[in-house]
This record gives C-alpha cells, sequence and structure tokens, in this order.
C-alpha cells in the first residue's frame, strides 16, 4: 500500500535511478497528503458537514472499512486524537505510517544500501494499515 500518486514519467524526469523512483514518489506522495490535510483542518467543520457518500452505508447499511477515514485523518492533522479515534481508530494509523514515509524515503534516498530494508518496512507498515481498517470494520459490524 505504497501511496505513490505521481505518474511514472513525471518520476523519471525528476530520478533517472530505477531504484530510486519509488522512494521518491512516495516521499512527495505523503508529504503532499499531509500538507493537503494541515492545509485544509481549517474547513475541517465545512468538510464534516458533507453528507456521508458511502454506498455501502447507504445501500447495505453496512459500513466498508474505510467509512469515517477522510474525517479521520483531518481530525488526526488537526491534533484532536479523540475525534479521529470516533470516526475512524485505523485513522491514526494511517496517518502515523504517511509521517512515518518521510523520513524513511528519505534514508532510503540518501543510503541506498537501505532502501531494500525502507521497502520492507514500509511493506510490514503497510499490512498493518490493512489489518486496522479489518479490525475495525469487523468490529463495526459486529457491535
Amino acid at each position: 500500500m505504497e501511496i505513490a500518486i505521481l505518474p511514472r514519467f513525471i518520476i523519471r524526469k525528476i530520478v533517472h535511478d530505477d531504484a530510486s523512483q519509488i522512494h521518491v514518489n512516495v516521499l512527495i506522495s505523503s508529504f503532499f497528503i499531509i500538507l493537503v490535510l494541515l492545509l485544509l483542518h481549517s474547513n475541517f467543520n465545512y468538510l464534516a458537514s458533507i453528507p456521508n457518500f458511502c454506498i455501502s452505508q447507504n445501500v447495505f447499511h453496512l459500513p466498508c472499512p474505510g467509512c469515517g477515514i477522510t474525517r479521520s485523518l483531518f481530525s488526526t492533522s488537526r491534533g484532536d486524537v479523540f475525534l479521529a479515534w470516533q470516526y475512524n481508530p485505523a485513522g491514526l494509523v494511517f496517518f502515523l505510517f504517511l509521517l512515518a514515509q518521510i523520513p524513511m524515503r528519505l534514508v532510503a534516498i540518501t543510503h541506498g544500501d537501505l532502501s531494500k530494508i525502507i521497502s520492507k518496512i514500509s511493506r510490514i507498515g503497510s499490512l498493518f494499515v490493512i489489518l486496522s481498517l479489518v479490525l475495525v470494520w469487523i468490529l463495526r459490524i459486529v457491535y
């Protein structure tokens, strides 16, 4: 679950080394997402008033694993951990995962010999985020 939002043709113009391209993309993407969350946190009240448009919840009356994740991320970026937990506890894990990507990818770029280790740590973190989403989803369905 490495979030890399820049197209490859753009990354290839920035970095020519194939091994570093994914690290640069994940670094820029994580930084961009956190920056957007921080810049938009002043509009959180407006964002919180947007109606829920989850198809799973509206059609089947069951929450999907990602229900509340966006509001949780915005709450976390505002420092409101309690509210973030109420929206979706996995959002806290996801936000920490995004934050961790920045120093990890900087290390991977500057110390190429650690690239594979950083990728492995990132995959483990991704699994942890996915497991937390699934666990929250199961608990919401059961309770």
